[in-house]
């Protein structure tokens, strides 16, 4: 009886030249994301994936060309493109919105990217190069992307005529200042918020703000003296309403 040879498994680094790229990005996630931009190097991305530190000089020339490129290919995956990829049919707008904010929300709020964001916040004035190089690969790449979303339905008549460019900032960062002051800031041990509810919410007062006004809101303007009613001060909940303290000291009688 013939005997069995086991089947040898394929090493990390015996992968397809084609597969190298992502296996790096995804080493380079998680190695940034652990010791953020300067303490960490190319050695231990080149561990984590399983290759030599000149493998990664093949296809990214520079550690800080592999953090940009990194932080590109995570936005890229996150925020979506402006045709259904599969040429079906789309869900509703607010049903696209509230999928793109989630995703959004979730990758901005990960321990992996807050580390990163904070490095790259802290060192701006020394290392303007990186932080230039970040925006102009990183955020603006994403702005470019989602801009392009709004755009489209502009085009369809979902949106109104908005700059798309702001739009999409405006969406993005609402998102961002959550997960900023939630969790670094201590915000979901102070004053917990439900994720969902920071995405709908989110969500929501994005798509009021953009949707076409009805023609009879268009040019109106409120009468003089008052305050259109959506613009009108609300008394704050009972539970965040400050206190008054009395400084009446007349007698009682």
């Amino acid at each position: 009886m013939p005997i069995r040879q086991p089947t040898p498994r394929t090493r990390r680094w015996q992968r397809r030249p084609d597969e190298r790229p992502a296996q790096i990005l995804d080493a380079a996630f998680a190695v940034f994301g652990a010791r953020g931009f300067h303490q960490a190097t190319l050695d231990d991305v080149a561990r984590q994936a399983g290759i030599t530190k000149g493998t990664i000089y093949l296809y990214f020339p520079s550690k800080a060309a592999l953090f940009t490129a990194m932080l590109k290919a995570r936005i890229t995956a996150v925020i979506p493109s402006a045709e259904a990829a599969d040429g079906r049919a789309a869900p509703s707008l607010e049903g696209r919105l509230t999928a793109v904010g989630r995703d959004v929300y979730r990758f901005l709020s990960s321990p992996a990217y807050l580390t990163m964001f904070r490095t790259v916040v802290s060192e701006v004035a020394r290392f303007p190069e990186v932080a230039a190089q970040v925006y102009q690969e990183g955020v603006l790449a994403a702005n470019r992307r989602f801009a392009a979303v709004i755009r489209a339905a502009v085009r369809s008549g979902e949106f109104r005529d908005v700059d798309a460019m702001i739009a999409a900032r405006a969406f993005i960062g609402m998102f961002l200042i959550f997960a900023v002051s939630q969790r670094l800031l201590g915000g979901e041990r102070i004053y917990p918020i439900a994720d969902d509810a920071v995405v709908t919410t989110v969500t929501d007062i994005f798509l009021n703000g953009v949707r076409p006004r009805p023609a009879h809101d268009v040019g109106a303007r409120p009468r003089r003296g008052r305050r259109p009613s959506a613009f009108r001060p609300r008394a704050a909940p009972s539970e965040d309403r400050p206190r008054s303290i009395r400084t009446d000291t007349r007698s009682r009688t």
